[in-house]
């Protein structure tokens, strides 16, 4: 396998002028969010036809040419969530259609899904993984790495031409296609948010109230700024749980400090031993913030009937993935079910409104009916 390495703005019209000459194009990209506090987007690989570029977005050029021509091709990925992410972060990429090889052996229901295991099932080519965790930012980088890169776009097309046929075959094409157009959407789309949440609100930190609160508030800012100060990631200096446990912990030992931390977490190193402990004397005066409330609506009704009726839908979703060969996700998430339970539709046709898509309604919704009926 031979690449191109595009490090210059006129080295990149070679490749711009290969895209715009082919019918699709295989994407992927490299970022440094394992080793850095600021994740940048450190490669971005394109192959077509004969052809593959691994491109250097930190050659100091500008890439808008590349993406803009690829926003106006299909796209073949593996697991596009991320590319499309970043891609659309740093430069407003929105794909116009898209084919992601991972969500494809999801909906066959391949055993393995990555995109090694894909290879060597249609190319009988052994990617290796060992590079998977390299810091994308070093230059210059290592001839390996660079081929390492290029793997990751070359047999994409042969493994989606294996792909589409299986799916086509199954009847499971049209399945891909709505659920490839829903991911497109998810990650592009922006929705106003009547009240934007800050960073620091993460995952469990809903349920914390008064100075617990504002000292969970303090330990993120203290992290966030030692991770930039060491450009460092932040949960190599501590994990959002580890926050939540010191701050549920020092609730349960409110004269207690982290030199003497009984019961405390253990990820808890020495080095940070002497900021948790000024974190923890403040506590008190700590400005207390708002507690997090969701967007005013009509309360939810969610009782043991409710309770009942998920247990039925999740052993049906169960039953029928079984019989499908597939993940029950893919029939409808437990966040579609909880939706579908609270909003009560009475015919497929409100069942859009939980979020499935057509594809879920005709193979799903008669047996969710008949359980809510």
């Amino acid at each position: 396998m031979s690449f191109q390495l595009i490090d210059s703005a006129e080295k990149l019209h070679k490749a711009v002028a290969a895209v715009n000459a082919s019918s699709w194009a295989a994407v992927d990209t490299e970022a440094d969010s394992l080793h850095h506090y600021l994740e940048k987007l450190c490669l971005l690989q394109v192959s077509v036809a004969s052809q593959d570029f691994v491109i250097d977005p930190l050659a100091g050029f500008d890439l808008r040419p590349i993406v803009e021509a690829l926003a106006a091709k299909p796209l073949l990925l593996h697991g596009a969530d991320f590319d499309i992410r970043i891609l659309n972060r740093f430069y407003g990429f929105v794909p116009r259609e898209i084919f992601d090889t991972m969500l494809a052996a999801q909906i066959l229901g391949y055993p393995k899904q990555g995109l090694a295991d894909l290879a060597l099932q249609h190319c009988e080519v052994s990617l290796s993984k060992k590079s998977q965790k390299a810091d994308w930012s070093k230059r210059p980088l290592e001839q390996t790495l660079l081929e390492y890169a290029a793997g990751d776009t070359h047999y994409l097309k042969t493994i989606r031409d294996i792909m589409e046929k299986e799916l086509r075959e199954k009847g499971r094409l049209e399945w891909h296609r709505q659920n490839c157009a829903k991911l497109i959407q998810s990650i592009t789309q922006k929705t106003p948010d009547e009240r934007p949440k800050e960073s620091w609100r993460v995952k469990g930190s809903n349920i914390l109230r008064g100075k617990t609160l504002a000292l969970f508030k303090a330990l993120w800012e203290w992290r966030e700024g030692e991770a930039k100060r060491r450009d460092r990631p932040s949960f190599k200096v501590l994990h959002n749980e580890t926050l939540l446990d010191i701050a549920k912990w020092a609730e349960k030992h409110p004269n207690a400090d982290a030199a003497d931390m009984d019961g405390a977490p253990r990820n808890v190193r020495g080095e940070y031993r002497e900021a948790l402990n000024r974190i923890l004397r403040q506590t008190g005066s700590l400005p207390v913030p708002e507690a997090f409330s969701h967007k005013p609506g009509p309360r939810k009704k969610w009782g043991d009937d409710e309770e009942k009726l998920m247990g039925q839908l999740k052993t049906e979703r169960l039953t029928l993935s079984n019989e499908l060969q597939i993940h029950p996700s893919l029939l409808a998430t437990n966040a579609e079910l909880e939706a579908i339970i609270l909003t009560k539709p009475t015919d497929k046709a409100s069942l859009a409104s939980a979020g499935l898509l057509p594809w879920q309604i005709d193979t799903f919704g008669d047996r969710i009916l008949k359980i809510l009926q």
